[in-house]
């Protein structure tokens, strides 16, 4: 397989569905709980856990591992931060009094970084794009939760606190995906199980930069035996419900 060192170079796309069809296995994939950057609701992290142990019925070897990701939070907070002062500063300056506390801080935050915050946190970036890359050099897909909790009450606006941990701020829950977004990886979200109330639960499926093909017949392979298919949209179920459908 190329190896993209560029992360905005774009080889000739291959067809997806195609790809999904191929029947690639993978050989060796490897699973995180964290990815060493944040805390996990323990039952999510079970269920995604034995999802990807599924993978060994494939013959692959399955084992814990995951790239240095630790610089995944500033670099994140920064470069949110500026894209929303570029792209809100007059919003907040006209009609401040029209916008949730949010997003108000999260202007403030990007106007108040310097030229030298904005430079480290793209050398940063480069940085996790190159780790990811080498990564891959040992292992063919890394799994992990696609969020760090289940389905939670529609009226709180965000995470605040998981396993004990309380948030600094309101994105901070969502490291375990912008952790990835950050360097460039293909990922998707696959239902792989469910909470002991019912609730759904996603793996999170990454591979290289621009291994789009390997992800979607990774996925598959799973889902396949999963046996999720053709079950989504998923509604939240009952643990009455679940125990008769057992």
């Amino acid at each position: 397989m190329k190896i993209i060192s560029d992360p905005i170079s774009l080889p000739k796309t291959e067809s997806f569905l195609a790809a999904a069809r191929s029947g690639w296995r993978p050989a060796r994939v490897a699973f995180s709980a964290d990815l060493g950057i944040t805390p996990v609701e323990p039952e999510v992290a079970a269920i995604c856990q034995a999802a990807a142990q599924r993978f060994t019925e494939l013959g692959a070897i399955v084992e814990e591992a995951h790239p240095d990701l630790s610089e995944a939070h500033e670099t994140f907070q920064v470069l949110r931060g500026m894209t929303f002062a570029v792209s809100h500063a007059s919003l907040l300056q006209n009609h401040r009094d029209k916008m949730k506390p949010e997003v108000i801080w999260n202007i403030e935050q990007g106007l108040n970084y310097s030229m030298a915050d904005v430079v480290r946190a793209e050398n940063q970036r480069a940085t996790l794009f190159r780790r990811m890359n080498a990564f891959f050099d040992t292992y063919d897909l890394l799994l992990c939760p696609a969020t760090i909790v289940a389905a939670y009450p529609a009226g709180e606006r965000y995470v605040s606190e998981c396993a004990g941990h309380s948030f600094s701020n309101y994105v901070e829950w969502l490291a375990i995906a912008y952790a990835i977004t950050l360097t460039a990886a293909p990922a998707l979200s696959l239902p792989c199980g469910f909470t002991g109330d019912g609730r759904p639960v996603g793996l999170q499926i990454v591979g290289r930069a621009r291994a789009e093909g390997r992800v979607l017949a990774g996925a598959r392979a799973l889902e396949d035996i999963l046996g999720l298919r053709g079950t989504t949209p998923i509604d939240p179920r009952s643990p009455r419900a679940m125990d008769l459908a057992s």
